[in-house]
């Protein structure tokens, strides 16, 4: 059983043994160049970087957690480098997201049962769908802090499995019957900067998000979040415009009853969800110790132009990918 530490230099280090099928395996090597040999070496090459690093503190050199970067950066050793900086730089940046983010707390506990985020498994390709249904949020019980600190929770809960890091994710974003209310707990700076940390530096591997029935007056907060997408996401990025013309792309009877042709119960999924969080309560929990010294960072840069532009009313087009 691996031990989680933040500890730099461990006493000793976590022995990986690949527990996947053949499938899988033959799937790293083709799509993520990822070897026993390329592995072992790069793990090796990403801890001993950590250690000499002088302005990373306290970082996890675990091997699942090392993987997430690689793997994402298709065992490119320097690009995977610099993703683990922007990781660690976003994590003390905004403490407001991804500090505490404790199963047992009472706000998590709360956004949770509400239903707006919800893991729904992995389809036939083994990618891990994620619904999220925009009606749940409540914008008089809950802030843009909890939104995306759930996001971060589902995510950080997910991540260290290997199907997530190898297939990667779907997400399903369903806008119909949102209120125009849900504006009013974002600033521009709190999409930007939070987009920013979902797509350019969390270790993430998007295979397609479908978007349904998004409304005209979400458009500026649509439009910032496809600018800090990089041009291979976005072009897997698919609108729809009802739930109807998106579903002859996705699984059914992964959806939850409460849609057409779902076959499970949100309430459970709910419930299992949170057990799975509780138990990696411990990882979840290190997050908060894990440090990097910022000042010789800058966060977000790219996109605080793309605020003053939107701001001084440069609003750039939606991109409408029309898979139907």
């Amino acid at each position: 059983m691996t031990s989680f530490t933040v500890e730099k230099c461990p006493q000793s280090n976590d022995e990986y043994k690949f527990a996947l099928d053949a499938r899988h395996l033959e799937k790293t090597r083709i799509e993520l160049n990822e070897t026993d040999e390329n592995r072992s070496q790069s793990l090796a090459h990403m801890r001993e970087w950590i250690v000499k690093h002088p302005h990373i503190k306290k970082c996890r050199t675990d091997s699942i957690f090392l993987l997430r970067f690689l793997r994402m950066r298709k065992f490119s050793v320097p690009m995977a480098q610099i993703s683990l900086e922007r990781y660690l730089t976003a994590l003390r940046s905004f403490p407001q997201w991804f500090r505490n983010l404790d199963p047992l707390d009472g706000d998590i506990r709360l956004f949770n049962k509400a239903g707006m985020l919800i893991n729904l498994g992995r389809d036939s390709l083994g990618r891990t769908v994620v619904l999220l249904r925009a009606r749940a949020f409540n914008p008089e019980r809950f802030t843009s802090a909890h939104f995306v600190r759930q996001i971060m929770l589902l995510l950080e809960t997910t991540i260290d499995e290997e199907e997530s890091q190898i297939n990667g994710y779907v997400v399903i974003a369903d806008y119909e019957a949102v209120s125009l209310k849900v504006l009013s707990v974002w600033s521009l700076t709190d999409v930007s900067n939070a987009s920013d940390s979902l797509f350019q530096s969390f270790p993430l591997r998007i295979q397609e998000i479908h978007a349904i029935g998004v409304p005209r007056f979400l458009k500026i907060v649509s439009d910032m979040a496809l600018s800090c997408m990089s041009e291979k996401i976005r072009n897997r990025v698919y609108c729809h415009k009802s739930l109807d013309d998106a579903m002859k792309h996705l699984e059914l009877s992964l959806l939850t009853t409460d849609y057409e042709g779902g076959t499970q119960n949100p309430d459970q999924l709910t419930e299992d969800f949170i057990k799975c969080a509780e138990r990696k309560r411990t990882q979840l929990l290190l997050m908060d110790e894990m440090d990097i010294d910022t000042s010789r960072y800058q966060f977000g840069g790219q996109q605080n132009t793309v605020v003053s532009e939107i701001e001084a009313g440069m609003v750039g087009s939606f991109k409408k990918l029309n898979v139907d």
